[in-house]
Order: structure tokens, then sequence, then C-alpha cells
């Protein structure tokens, strides 16, 4: 019994975050060594936190320290918490005095402009931990260690407020830091002499001064603040170990028994005995585990927005930004649209083949070409028309040529963007014909990179967001299920039956006629980078149990060559060496996972910007 109070934190992967939103029934009383926050998501729920009992109500966060005995019991009103602890070990590495931070974040009045900020802050973290979204363990790192600093700035501290622990009132920088470094430095301590002299000199204050500072700050003397530390220490030695109470006394820094048993009762109400007594069987256990019921990630996500929303709410300011929300459930059997399998025509030239060579046929088969046709232009030798032709037919495409002035047709910056990507995707979906037809690569010298043209690649054979809607459209093969303005929903051509791929744009009308109209390059970067709207389309599919490879393919302006160009401010010609040009990094960005499911596949998707996400799911092949 003695050894089951504290609990072990299991990190996942690398990822030093661990997240739970559920329904709490009972957390039954353990510690840890990492800080923990319970943010209270919907309705309320008991909280013991050492000697003291809180009603924890909707928006309260309440932060554990490492080694407070605390748990949790659900009132009989229905609750959704969010449980996150984050690990110490981890996060030391930027906050080398997080194992000692004293945070304290309850306050008994929820109108508290900077727990308004902390619960946007942790409210951002659980959203996009609940839609695993791209790079999402990395930008909840990110977020976390700005939490923290905004814990250790204003919360790393806290008062009394009679018997309860509340968070600290004041916010005068320098009693802030003075109060902080005290309460620290007395827990670090709490087992060995600390007399109010020592606190004076190492603050360089009269004692006179500093007694009534601590007093009229944390709303307890110095001797009272010191005896209820080496109590609250006390509570682990008490439940984790049999050791007899004079003992546990003494380790944690009483000169006599009668003492701690003086102070313990002041704080818990009764003896340490009768406390080892009473609590003992609420340890947490094995046959007393924690018992809660996990939200599923649409409902989670659907929470955590609410929530978002109440806090944006008590603002003064608006945000500019527009967010769309929709929710699409998935019925298998739904009367199929049209059928997806895409055909492809690419037009080359003989400059392609001059400045290709054989990679030309590489880049043919990247793109899963159906048909080539080769574009013949005046001067062109006939010898060489036959040569690239019987190659191609030798690889098995079908070859037809045809004469055209020089010159690529028309013109716009927009080829160049994610506008071109997105009006691929609208163009296909819409005209429902499976042939596509698109250029190679824009024609001349390869030292000016953007020129405006409807090829796939640059001239200097980089690819451009066109070329890589190609390839995800290419890759897709099915029944068109759903489609609405900014989704499409396949169900996929395999012998298994839960295998689906899940298409969402984000766009504005001005980009999406971007590459219909003459743009140039600043009003195309000015419509793209102007278009901050944030969609979200969560998407809910039955399907049978088992194991989900889920992939997610994110094709974004961010990485793109006509952003990096933007950012060298579009310069005649790219300004380090050839071979450089190619080493920037123009793919989608991928994310690939595995999810046990029981009844139903939960998609959550969100795009901020001019976007494109293509998910792939298929049921895991049982080895």
């Amino acid at each position: 019994m003695f050894d089951l109070l504290f609990e072990k934190t299991t990190y996942l992967d690398d990822f030093p975050i661990n997240i739970r939103i559920a329904k709490v029934t009972e957390y039954p009383f353990h510690y840890h060594q990492d800080v923990e926050f319970v943010y209270v998501l919907k309705g309320e729920i008991r909280a013991k936190d050492v000697c003291s009992n809180y009603l924890l109500k909707e928006g309260d966060i309440f932060t554990n320290n490492g080694h407070e005995v605390h748990g949790l019991t659900a009132t009989d009103k229905e609750n959704v918490v969010a449980i996150i602890q984050v690990s110490n070990r981890f996060f030391t590495q930027y906050f080398p005095t997080l194992n000692k931070a004293c945070f304290m974040t309850y306050v008994n009045n929820d109108k508290h402009p900077k727990l308004d900020t902390l619960r946007k802050m942790l409210l951002h973290i659980l959203l996009d931990y609940s839609r695993r979204n791209f790079n999402y363990k990395r930008t909840c790192i990110y977020q976390m260690i700005e939490v923290i600093k905004y814990l250790n700035q204003y919360f790393n501290l806290f008062a009394f407020e009679g018997q309860v622990v509340i968070h600290f009132k004041n916010d005068n920088p320098v009693i802030v830091e003075r109060i902080s470094r005290i309460i620290n430095y007395v827990y670090e301590n709490h087992a060995d002499r600390i007399t109010l002299n020592d606190l004076a000199k190492m603050e360089h204050l009269s004692t006179f001064y500093l007694s009534h500072l601590i007093r009229d700050y944390m709303g307890i003397s110095f001797q009272e603040f010191l005896c209820f530390a080496r109590v609250e220490m006390s509570e682990i030695l008490l439940l984790q170990t049999d050791r007899k109470v004079s003992v546990v006394a003494r380790d944690v820094g009483f000169s006599t028994t009668s003492y701690y048993e003086k102070f313990f009762i002041k704080w818990f109400g009764h003896t340490p005995e009768e406390h080892r007594k009473q609590f003992s069987s609420h340890i947490l256990s094995p046959t007393r585990p924690a018992r809660f019921k996990g939200l599923s990630e649409n409902q989670a996500v659907s929470c955590i927005r609410r929530c978002l929303s109440a806090v944006s709410d008590q603002e003064n300011s608006s945000s500019v930004i527009n967010r769309l929300h929709l929710n699409v459930e998935v019925l298998p059997e739904v009367d199929s649209i049209m059928k997806i399998h895409p055909s492809l025509e690419i037009v080359i030239t003989h400059e392609d083949y001059s400045v290709m060579g054989e990679r030309l046929f590489n880049m043919l088969y990247e793109l899963n070409a159906s048909k080539v046709v080769l574009s013949v232009r005046q001067g062109d030798s006939e010898t060489t028309t036959a040569l690239i032709s019987n190659r191609l037919t030798f690889s098995g495409y079908d070859v037809s040529t045809y004469f055209e002035n020089s010159g690529c047709g028309s013109s716009s910056s927009g080829y160049d963007s994610i506008a071109a990507a997105i009006q691929i995707f609208q163009t296909y979906f819409a005209s429902k014909e499976n042939n596509l037809h698109c250029r190679l690569r824009d024609q001349g010298a390869s030292l000016k990179i953007l020129k405006g043209c409807p090829g796939c690649l640059t001239s200097a054979l980089v690819p451009k967001p066109a070329f890589y809607a190609y390839r995800l459209l290419q890759n897709i093969k099915g029944t068109l299920l759903y489609w609405g303005k900014y989704y499409y929903v396949i169900k996929n051509d395999l012998e298994q039956e839960d295998s689906y791929t899940i298409i969402v744009l984000n766009y504005s009308e001005d980009i999406q006629h971007l590459s219909t109209r003459s743009a140039g390059l600043y009003e195309t970067n000015d419509v793209i980078n102007g278009f901050m709207d944030e969609l979200n389309v969560d998407f809910s599919i039955p399907v049978s149990s088992g194991q989900y490879v889920i992939a997610k393919y994110a094709l974004s302006n961010a990485n793109s060559i006509f952003t990096h160009m933007s950012q060298l401010g579009f310069p005649e010609s790219f300004p380090l060496p050839d071979g450089w040009i190619h080493l920037l990094n123009t793919e989608p960005q991928t994310q690939v996972s595995i999810e046990n499911i029981e009844d139903k596949l939960n998609i959550s998707v969100s795009i901020a910007g001019a976007g494109i996400n293509v998910i792939v799911i298929n049921k895991a092949a049982v080895s």
C-alpha cells in the first residue's frame, strides 16, 4: 500500500507533454514529479490539493507542482476536464528551476485578465494537440515554453485566504519577484533550520520589514508559512511510508512531534495518524484506479473551441480573421457523385528534352502521365521529334505531336503560386471529367525563375505547387461521396472496405481567380498573404474496429518556390549558384500515424490561410 502514491507519467515518443481530455468520475490521491494543469472545460469538479479543498468550476485552472498530494472527484454535475502534464526533465533545459516551481493559478474571481491570457494559451495547446495537424508536437512544445515563461512571470507564488491557498493578488513586479524567491527558498530548505534573519540577509532587508512584508502579502507570518511547508511535505511520507509520526516530524524539520501535530491539525483539521488512517485507502492503485472517459477527437475539438470562443468574447477587440467551422458526417452507403480516376496528358517540347535529358522521362513517370503531347515549333529538328516520339512510345506512353507558336500563352503569376494548385483541384472536380491537361515546364532561360507560365516546373526545373497538385490527384482512385465548396470525400478503390481520401481546400474568390487573369508578382503575393482566414472541418466516418494508417499531406504557399522568391524580393534571377536552388524545399508537409479505432473515425482538418490538405485513410494490414 505504501508505495502506490507516486504516479509515474509516461510520455510517448518525442512529445514531453501528456494530455487527457475526459469526463472524470474519480482520480484518487497521488503525486508526481512533474507540473500538471487541471483545466475545467465544462461543469465542475472537486479537487483536493494537500490540505486545501476546491470546487473547480468551468474556466478554472489548477496547477499541481511536483510532490503535492492531490486528487479529483466528480460532483453531481457533468464535467469535462483537461489534464495536462509537463515533463520537468525535458523543460528544465529551458527552465533550470522548474522542479522548484510553486505555481498557483487558482483564483476566487474568474474576472482575471492574466488568467484569461493563460486560458487562451492552454486552449490553443489543447486544440493543436486534439486536431493533430502538421508539426503539432513541435507547435505544442513551443507554446508550452511560452506558458511556463508566463507562469514564472505571474504565477510562481501564492498566498493564503483563511485556510485555502490561492493565487497571489499583487502585481508589483518587485514584490512578486521577492515573495517568489522567498517561497522557493523555504520549500527547497524546509527540512533545515531556517530563520527570518536568514531570509532578511538574503533579501538585504531588516527582519522587521521582511516580517511585515510576508504577512501583508502572503496572509500569514513567516513562521506559519515555514510550518505549512513542512506539514505539506510530510503528507507524502505519511501516506507512502509506514514511518512513525515522530520520525516524519523530524524528517521534515520539526523540532518536536507535538509541534508537528499542532500545525498538522491547524491545516488538515485532524492529527497525522488520523490522516494516514482516513486517506490510505483513497490512494491511486491497481485496486483503485483513476475513473474517467476520454472524449473523441471531434468532441474534444468542439469543447475546446467553445471555451476559446467564451474567452475571446470577453475581449474588447474583435479579430479581423474569419474562422469557418464545418462538420461532415460521412455515410459510406450514400449515392456516389462521380468516379475518380484521373488521366493526365502532359505537353512537352524539344527544349524540355534538351534541358532535362533523361530527367524528362523520370518526371513523366513521377507525374504518372497517361498521354504525352510533343509540341513542335518552327525550327525544331524532325529527327529529334522522331527520336523523342519513339522513346516515349517505347516507354509505353500514348504519344501525339502538334505544331504551335513559341511563348507560354496566357501569363499570370498565379500559375507560380498555391492559387494554381487550388484551381487544379477545383477544375477537376467541377468538370466531372477524368482527363487532366498540363504543361511540364516553363520555357526560356533558367536564370529567370518565375515567368508566370502554366508549367508544373520552372524553367530551372524547380517544382511549383501545380506539380504537387497533379501528383496528389494522380494517386486518388475511387468514388466521390461528398463534396462542398471546401472539401471532397472519396471512397478509395481498394479491396478493403474502410479506405478513404479527404481533400480540403482553403481559399478566397480572389485566390481562386488569380490563375485565370493576368496578375503580377506583387499583386499575387498581396492577395495570398492577405488571406488569413481559418478553415476547420471535422469529418466523422463510421468504420470497423481496428488499426488505421492515416497519412496527411499539406500543400501551402509557405514553402513554395513563389514564396522563396518573394522573400528575396522577386529578383530577376536566383542570387546563388545554380545548384543551390534545387535544394530549396518545395514539397508538401507530410505526417503519418497509426490510430486504434473502435467504431468511428474522427478526422479534424485545420488550415490557416490558402492551402490544401489531403488525408489518406487505410486500414492497417493484419500481420
